[in-house]
Protein backbone atom coordinates (compact mmCIF):
# COMPACT_ATOMS: atom_id res chain seq x y z
CA UNK A 1 0.00 0.00 0.00
CA UNK A 2 3.00 2.39 0.73
CA UNK A 3 4.48 1.53 -2.26
CA UNK A 4 1.42 3.04 -4.14
CA UNK A 5 0.93 6.76 -2.67
CA UNK A 6 2.47 8.12 -5.47
CA UNK A 7 -0.35 7.37 -7.27
CA UNK A 8 -2.75 9.56 -5.37
CA UNK A 9 -0.61 12.52 -7.48
CA UNK A 10 -1.29 14.71 -10.18
CA UNK A 11 1.83 16.99 -10.41
CA UNK A 12 2.66 19.58 -12.62
CA UNK A 13 6.79 20.36 -13.45
CA UNK A 14 9.09 22.36 -15.12
CA UNK A 15 10.56 21.78 -18.82
CA UNK A 16 9.80 21.50 -22.28
CA UNK A 17 11.40 18.76 -23.04
CA UNK A 18 11.96 14.94 -20.94
CA UNK A 19 15.25 14.26 -21.84
CA UNK A 20 17.51 15.25 -19.15
CA UNK A 21 14.78 16.21 -17.03
CA UNK A 22 16.22 14.80 -13.33
CA UNK A 23 12.94 16.33 -11.10
CA UNK A 24 10.51 15.44 -14.33
CA UNK A 25 12.00 11.78 -14.18
CA UNK A 26 11.98 11.79 -10.09
CA UNK A 27 8.04 12.09 -10.12
CA UNK A 28 7.70 9.49 -12.72
CA UNK A 29 10.33 7.04 -11.57
CA UNK A 30 10.80 7.30 -7.91
CA UNK A 31 7.47 9.12 -6.82
CA UNK A 32 5.38 7.14 -9.62
CA UNK A 33 3.10 10.06 -10.00
CA UNK A 34 -0.33 9.13 -11.84
CA UNK A 35 -0.20 11.69 -13.77
CA UNK A 36 1.22 14.96 -14.72
CA UNK A 37 -0.32 18.89 -15.45
CA UNK A 38 0.84 20.64 -18.54
CA UNK A 39 1.06 24.45 -17.78
CA UNK A 40 1.39 27.16 -20.89
CA UNK A 41 4.25 29.07 -19.52
CA UNK A 42 6.35 25.66 -18.15
CA UNK A 43 5.45 22.86 -20.48
CA UNK A 44 3.93 24.45 -23.85
CA UNK A 45 5.83 26.11 -26.84
CA UNK A 46 4.65 24.41 -30.07
CA UNK A 47 2.61 21.54 -31.41
CA UNK A 48 4.97 19.66 -32.63
CA UNK A 49 6.99 19.95 -28.73
CA UNK A 50 4.20 19.36 -27.02
CA UNK A 51 3.81 16.01 -28.91
CA UNK A 52 7.30 15.00 -28.44
CA UNK A 53 6.73 15.85 -24.96
CA UNK A 54 3.86 13.77 -24.18
CA UNK A 55 4.99 10.82 -26.13
CA UNK A 56 8.16 10.62 -24.15
CA UNK A 57 6.06 11.16 -20.80
CA UNK A 58 3.68 8.20 -21.79
CA UNK A 59 7.18 6.22 -22.81
CA UNK A 60 8.98 6.95 -19.69
CA UNK A 61 5.77 6.34 -17.38
CA UNK A 62 5.34 2.71 -18.95
CA UNK A 63 9.08 1.83 -18.29
CA UNK A 64 8.90 2.80 -14.69
CA UNK A 65 5.44 1.88 -13.67
CA UNK A 66 3.53 -0.16 -16.12
CA UNK A 67 1.01 1.63 -16.12
CA UNK A 68 -0.24 5.06 -19.21
CA UNK A 69 0.05 8.47 -17.62
CA UNK A 70 -2.72 10.61 -17.10
CA UNK A 71 -1.88 13.36 -19.37
CA UNK A 72 -4.16 16.87 -17.98
CA UNK A 73 -4.65 20.14 -18.52
CA UNK A 74 -7.15 23.36 -18.19
CA UNK A 75 -8.35 23.42 -22.09
CA UNK A 76 -11.59 25.05 -21.29
CA UNK A 77 -11.10 27.79 -24.82
CA UNK A 78 -10.67 31.43 -24.79
CA UNK A 79 -8.62 33.07 -21.84
CA UNK A 80 -8.36 29.76 -19.73
CA UNK A 81 -6.46 27.56 -22.71
CA UNK A 82 -3.52 26.01 -22.41
CA UNK A 83 -3.07 25.38 -26.10
CA UNK A 84 -3.17 28.84 -27.02
CA UNK A 85 -2.92 31.01 -30.26
CA UNK A 86 0.56 31.79 -28.70
CA UNK A 87 1.74 28.44 -28.58
CA UNK A 88 0.64 28.02 -32.77
CA UNK A 89 -2.89 26.54 -32.11
CA UNK A 90 -5.77 28.38 -33.79
CA UNK A 91 -8.27 30.32 -31.22
CA UNK A 92 -11.41 28.91 -29.19
CA UNK A 93 -14.61 29.84 -27.59
CA UNK A 94 -14.54 30.73 -24.23
CA UNK A 95 -17.80 28.84 -21.59
CA UNK A 96 -19.36 32.28 -21.72
CA UNK A 97 -19.29 32.98 -25.58
CA UNK A 98 -20.51 29.04 -26.22
CA UNK A 99 -23.09 30.21 -23.60
CA UNK A 100 -24.46 33.44 -25.08
CA UNK A 101 -25.38 31.88 -28.29
CA UNK A 102 -27.47 29.44 -26.88
CA UNK A 103 -26.48 26.95 -29.47
CA UNK A 104 -25.70 23.71 -28.21
CA UNK A 105 -24.67 22.05 -31.59
CA UNK A 106 -21.99 25.10 -31.91
CA UNK A 107 -20.88 24.07 -28.26
CA UNK A 108 -20.44 20.23 -28.49
CA UNK A 109 -18.57 20.96 -32.15
CA UNK A 110 -16.39 23.74 -30.11
CA UNK A 111 -15.58 20.90 -27.29
CA UNK A 112 -14.77 18.12 -30.01
CA UNK A 113 -12.44 20.54 -32.07
CA UNK A 114 -11.18 21.52 -28.51
CA UNK A 115 -10.83 17.49 -27.72
CA UNK A 116 -8.59 16.62 -30.91
CA UNK A 117 -6.02 19.29 -30.69
CA UNK A 118 -6.02 18.11 -26.90
CA UNK A 119 -5.39 14.14 -28.88
CA UNK A 120 -3.25 15.49 -31.46
CA UNK A 121 -0.49 17.06 -28.63
CA UNK A 122 -0.60 13.66 -26.75
CA UNK A 123 -3.00 15.59 -23.95
CA UNK A 124 -5.74 13.07 -22.43
CA UNK A 125 -7.16 14.46 -19.65
CA UNK A 126 -9.18 18.12 -19.94
CA UNK A 127 -9.84 19.56 -16.56
CA UNK A 128 -13.26 21.33 -18.15
CA UNK A 129 -15.63 21.74 -18.28
CA UNK A 130 -16.58 24.46 -15.71
CA UNK A 131 -20.11 24.41 -14.25
CA UNK A 132 -19.81 26.85 -11.83
CA UNK A 133 -22.86 29.15 -12.07
CA UNK A 134 -21.68 32.79 -12.81
CA UNK A 135 -25.02 34.01 -10.96
CA UNK A 136 -22.56 36.74 -9.46
CA UNK A 137 -21.64 39.34 -12.00
CA UNK A 138 -18.61 40.64 -9.49
CA UNK A 139 -16.86 37.17 -9.48
CA UNK A 140 -13.75 37.89 -10.16
CA UNK A 141 -12.70 34.27 -10.94
CA UNK A 142 -14.74 32.90 -12.99
CA UNK A 143 -17.11 35.53 -14.66
CA UNK A 144 -14.65 38.25 -14.76
CA UNK A 145 -12.83 35.76 -17.22
CA UNK A 146 -15.57 34.47 -18.93
CA UNK A 147 -15.14 30.64 -17.52
CA UNK A 148 -19.21 30.26 -16.74
CA UNK A 149 -21.88 29.21 -19.47
CA UNK A 150 -24.01 31.38 -17.98
CA UNK A 151 -25.93 32.73 -14.97
CA UNK A 152 -28.79 30.14 -14.91
CA UNK A 153 -28.32 27.25 -13.95
CA UNK A 154 -30.62 25.18 -15.95
CA UNK A 155 -28.34 26.62 -19.24
CA UNK A 156 -25.18 25.86 -17.46
CA UNK A 157 -25.86 22.19 -17.17
CA UNK A 158 -27.61 22.14 -20.81
CA UNK A 159 -23.98 23.90 -22.27
CA UNK A 160 -21.96 21.45 -19.91
CA UNK A 161 -23.42 18.41 -21.32
CA UNK A 162 -23.24 19.39 -24.94
CA UNK A 163 -19.21 20.10 -24.06
CA UNK A 164 -19.02 17.18 -22.79
CA UNK A 165 -20.25 14.91 -25.08
CA UNK A 166 -17.83 17.13 -27.91
CA UNK A 167 -14.20 15.89 -25.21
CA UNK A 168 -15.65 12.41 -25.08
CA UNK A 169 -16.40 12.25 -28.97
CA UNK A 170 -12.21 12.99 -29.32
CA UNK A 171 -12.00 9.93 -26.57
CA UNK A 172 -10.81 13.07 -23.78
CA UNK A 173 -11.28 12.45 -19.87
CA UNK A 174 -14.01 15.21 -18.37
CA UNK A 175 -13.63 16.98 -15.53
CA UNK A 176 -16.40 18.88 -13.63
CA UNK A 177 -15.49 21.94 -11.52
CA UNK A 178 -15.13 23.50 -9.05
CA UNK A 179 -17.50 21.64 -6.66
CA UNK A 180 -19.77 22.52 -4.91
CA UNK A 181 -19.32 25.94 -6.78
CA UNK A 182 -16.87 29.03 -7.01
CA UNK A 183 -19.38 31.14 -9.02
CA UNK A 184 -21.12 33.50 -6.32
CA UNK A 185 -17.95 34.35 -4.45
CA UNK A 186 -16.27 37.48 -4.39
CA UNK A 187 -12.90 36.02 -3.78
CA UNK A 188 -10.23 34.51 -6.02
CA UNK A 189 -8.91 31.22 -4.00
CA UNK A 190 -6.10 31.48 -5.90
CA UNK A 191 -5.06 34.79 -4.01
CA UNK A 192 -6.40 33.51 -0.59
CA UNK A 193 -9.13 32.65 1.54
CA UNK A 194 -12.64 32.77 -0.33
CA UNK A 195 -15.41 32.62 2.26
CA UNK A 196 -19.26 32.29 0.60
CA UNK A 197 -21.10 31.41 3.50
CA UNK A 198 -23.25 34.33 2.74
CA UNK A 199 -23.33 34.10 -1.03
CA UNK A 200 -23.78 30.69 -2.09
CA UNK A 201 -26.73 28.60 -2.87
CA UNK A 202 -26.86 25.32 -3.12
CA UNK A 203 -30.31 24.56 -5.01
CA UNK A 204 -28.33 26.77 -7.80
CA UNK A 205 -25.11 25.50 -7.88
CA UNK A 206 -25.46 21.89 -7.02
CA UNK A 207 -27.93 21.38 -10.13
CA UNK A 208 -25.44 21.01 -12.73
CA UNK A 209 -23.92 18.31 -10.29
CA UNK A 210 -27.29 16.54 -9.77
CA UNK A 211 -28.23 16.91 -13.60
CA UNK A 212 -25.08 15.41 -15.00
CA UNK A 213 -23.51 13.07 -12.67
CA UNK A 214 -25.61 9.81 -13.46
CA UNK A 215 -25.11 10.33 -17.39
CA UNK A 216 -21.59 8.79 -18.16
CA UNK A 217 -20.47 11.85 -19.03
CA UNK A 218 -17.85 12.52 -16.51
CA UNK A 219 -14.80 11.17 -15.36
CA UNK A 220 -14.06 13.21 -12.66
CA UNK A 221 -15.02 16.22 -10.22
CA UNK A 222 -12.71 18.94 -9.16
CA UNK A 223 -12.60 20.40 -5.81
CA UNK A 224 -13.21 24.67 -5.18
CA UNK A 225 -10.62 25.76 -1.94
CA UNK A 226 -14.39 27.64 -0.65
CA UNK A 227 -15.23 28.03 2.85
CA UNK A 228 -18.57 27.71 3.76
CA UNK A 229 -19.53 27.19 7.28
CA UNK A 230 -23.00 26.04 6.65
CA UNK A 231 -21.14 22.84 5.08
CA UNK A 232 -18.51 22.75 7.13
CA UNK A 233 -17.63 25.24 9.75
CA UNK A 234 -13.89 24.08 10.43
CA UNK A 235 -12.07 23.61 6.43
CA UNK A 236 -12.73 24.82 2.62
CA UNK A 237 -14.22 22.57 0.51
CA UNK A 238 -10.97 20.81 -0.61
CA UNK A 239 -10.49 19.40 3.16
CA UNK A 240 -13.91 19.28 4.37
CA UNK A 241 -14.98 15.44 4.93
CA UNK A 242 -18.89 17.10 5.12
CA UNK A 243 -18.67 18.61 1.82
CA UNK A 244 -16.46 15.69 0.23
CA UNK A 245 -17.42 12.71 1.62
CA UNK A 246 -21.19 13.72 2.95
CA UNK A 247 -22.27 15.90 0.09
CA UNK A 248 -20.56 15.22 -2.72
CA UNK A 249 -20.13 11.28 -2.00
CA UNK A 250 -23.59 10.17 -0.02
CA UNK A 251 -25.85 12.91 -1.16
CA UNK A 252 -24.96 13.38 -5.01
CA UNK A 253 -23.49 9.92 -5.10
CA UNK A 254 -20.74 10.32 -7.41
CA UNK A 255 -18.63 7.18 -7.36
CA UNK A 256 -15.78 8.60 -9.62
CA UNK A 257 -12.55 10.10 -8.89
CA UNK A 258 -12.64 13.41 -6.71
CA UNK A 259 -9.20 15.80 -8.12
CA UNK A 260 -8.13 18.32 -5.71
CA UNK A 261 -7.87 21.81 -7.04
CA UNK A 262 -4.19 23.21 -6.84
CA UNK A 263 -3.05 22.96 -3.44
CA UNK A 264 -0.22 25.16 -3.70
CA UNK A 265 -2.84 27.95 -4.31
CA UNK A 266 -3.14 30.61 -1.75
CA UNK A 267 -6.60 29.79 -0.53
CA UNK A 268 -4.72 26.50 1.08
CA UNK A 269 -1.23 27.75 1.52
CA UNK A 270 -1.79 30.92 3.48
CA UNK A 271 -4.06 29.26 6.10
CA UNK A 272 -3.21 25.44 6.47
CA UNK A 273 0.46 24.02 6.29
CA UNK A 274 1.08 22.33 2.63
CA UNK A 275 1.69 18.96 3.83
CA UNK A 276 -0.50 18.49 6.06
CA UNK A 277 -3.59 20.20 3.56
CA UNK A 278 -2.57 17.17 1.48
CA UNK A 279 -3.00 14.60 4.38
CA UNK A 280 -6.21 15.96 5.10
CA UNK A 281 -7.39 16.44 1.73
CA UNK A 282 -7.67 12.99 1.24
CA UNK A 283 -9.15 11.89 4.36
CA UNK A 284 -11.88 14.20 3.15
CA UNK A 285 -11.96 12.57 0.43
CA UNK A 286 -10.04 13.61 -2.45
CA UNK A 287 -8.25 10.74 -4.88
CA UNK A 288 -6.08 12.85 -6.61
CA UNK A 289 -3.84 15.54 -5.36
CA UNK A 290 -3.23 18.47 -7.57
CA UNK A 291 0.33 20.02 -6.68
CA UNK A 292 0.30 22.74 -9.60
CA UNK A 293 3.66 24.06 -8.41
CA UNK A 294 6.14 21.14 -7.65
CA UNK A 295 8.71 23.43 -6.02
CA UNK A 296 8.33 24.43 -2.43
CA UNK A 297 9.63 28.23 -1.05
CA UNK A 298 12.19 25.74 0.89
CA UNK A 299 13.31 24.46 -2.67
CA UNK A 300 12.15 21.08 -1.55
CA UNK A 301 9.74 19.14 -3.95
CA UNK A 302 6.29 19.88 -3.23
CA UNK A 303 5.33 16.05 -4.72
CA UNK A 304 8.12 14.42 -2.41
CA UNK A 305 6.97 16.11 0.60
CA UNK A 306 3.28 15.16 0.09
CA UNK A 307 4.41 11.65 -0.32
CA UNK A 308 6.01 11.46 2.62
CA UNK A 309 3.29 13.12 4.86
CA UNK A 310 0.81 10.40 3.19
CA UNK A 311 3.51 7.49 4.29
CA UNK A 312 3.47 8.84 7.88
CA UNK A 313 -0.52 9.58 7.96
CA UNK A 314 -1.05 5.80 6.80
CA UNK A 315 1.45 4.77 9.28
CA UNK A 316 -0.14 6.45 12.06
CA UNK A 317 -3.36 5.61 11.65
CA UNK A 318 -4.73 8.97 10.37
CA UNK A 319 -5.14 7.57 6.88
CA UNK A 320 -6.29 4.07 6.60
CA UNK A 321 -5.73 1.02 4.35
CA UNK A 322 -9.43 1.42 3.27
CA UNK A 323 -9.16 4.89 2.50
CA UNK A 324 -6.13 4.61 0.12
CA UNK A 325 -7.32 1.51 -1.41
CA UNK A 326 -10.55 3.11 -2.54
CA UNK A 327 -8.97 5.97 -4.28
CA UNK A 328 -6.39 3.87 -6.02
CA UNK A 329 -8.97 1.72 -7.51
CA UNK A 330 -11.08 4.91 -8.49
CA UNK A 331 -7.74 6.35 -10.39
CA UNK A 332 -7.22 2.51 -11.60
CA UNK A 333 -10.67 2.59 -13.21
CA UNK A 334 -10.29 6.40 -14.58
CA UNK A 335 -6.40 5.67 -16.09
CA UNK A 336 -8.15 2.05 -17.49
CA UNK A 337 -9.94 4.56 -19.63
CA UNK A 338 -6.83 5.81 -21.68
Amino acid sequence: MLDELGQLLLVAFEGTTATGNRPLDRLLCEVRVSGVVLLADSNIESPGQLRTLTADLQRRSRECTGRPLLIATDAEGGEVMRLSPRGGWEPTLSHAELGRTGDLALTELEARRIGFMLRDAGVNWNLAPVVDVGYNPANPVIVEHGRSFAAHPLRVAAQARAYLRGLRAAAILTTLKHFPGHGSSYADSHAGFADVTETADAEVELYPYRALLGEGLVDAVMTAHVFNRHLDPDFPATLSPATLTGLLRQEVQWAGVIVSDDLRMGAIGTDYGFAEAAVQAVRAGVDLLLIGDDRLDDGRSAAVTALAALRRAVEDGRLSDARIAASLERIRRLTAKL
